[in-house]
């Protein structure tokens, strides 16, 4: 049996990893890595810690046992940062992180565009599709959506922003025409590298993901474009996260 028939046969998709994320939390725990017992239920996914102000960064409670730079900034919410690039990065933390009740996740990253005339900085990703090796094991399809229900329509409300289709990979340097072309078609706007893959792991465990992208560079006319202020977009972030924060979402 080869590996596309692997992903056609459902019941590979019911089958137990050898390696579970409850052995490792486990192991960690009997070596005491972690500082603490339990998470907020939302889980605030980004780039930097500094991102967050000083404030929060001084107050707030700095976790151990995590990769990367994580606080709880309240009763609300965690805030998680600088644990490596791409979808395995994100996914091998939000395995850990489900494991200590965290049941809502909320990325904000950012994205290449394909459309130029796309002029909002910000965007909710409403459909993602995937070239991402890490959407391959959590489902069999290539195309994602969030679970539209109340947390995810309530944060949609709140937040306001525009949505957009995007296109994740796990290879930014095999953006090819051939492929840009290909989802063009689709109407994607923005390429990015971890929205699809957060989404199969949601659906996969049915929680809930929110995924914003924010605009850097582009990829339009076949042609990388850089970012022209990178101070504007480390703004835009910090300002996105701060409207993250500063919602309550009462159960």
């Amino acid at each position: 049996m080869n590996l596309s028939a692997l992903k056609e046969n459902k019941t590979f998709y019911n089958e137990k990893s050898i390696l579970d994320i409850l052995d490792i939390v486990a192991w960690k725990k009997s070596n005491k890595s972690y500082n603490f017992e339990t998470l907020p239920k939302t889980v605030i996914l980004s780039l930097s810690r500094f991102l967050l102000s000083k404030k929060q960064r001084i107050f707030s409670k700095k976790l151990k046992g995590l990769f990367g730079q994580n606080y709880i900034l309240n009763k609300n919410y965690v805030y998680c940062s600088e644990f490596g690039n791409g979808a395995p990065a994100i996914i091998g933390l939000m395995e850990e992180l489900r494991v200590f009740g965290v049941e809502n996740f909320i990325f904000i990253g950012l994205a290449g565009l394909l459309k130029d005339e796309i002029e909002e900085k910000v965007c909710i990703v409403n459909n993602a599709f995937s070239t991402s090796g890490s959407t391959y094991l959590y489902s069999d399809k290539d195309f994602f959506q969030p679970k539209k229900e109340k947390w995810f329509e309530f944060f949609v409300k709140e937040l306001n922003y525009k949505e957009s289709i995007c296109w994740s990979t796990d290879a930014p340097f095999r953006e090819t025409k051939m492929l840009f072309t290909y989802f063009k078609e689709k109407n994607v706007t923005h390429v990015d590298m971890e929205c699809a893959s957060i989404y199969a792991f949601a659906e996969f465990y049915k929680l809930n993901a929110l995924c914003i992208v924010v605009s850097a560079d582009s990829i339009s006319n076949f042609t990388w474009n850089p970012p022209k202020y990178k101070g504007e977009i480390n703004l835009v972030l910090k300002k996105t996260i701060e409207k993250i924060i500063a919602i309550k979402y009462e159960v």
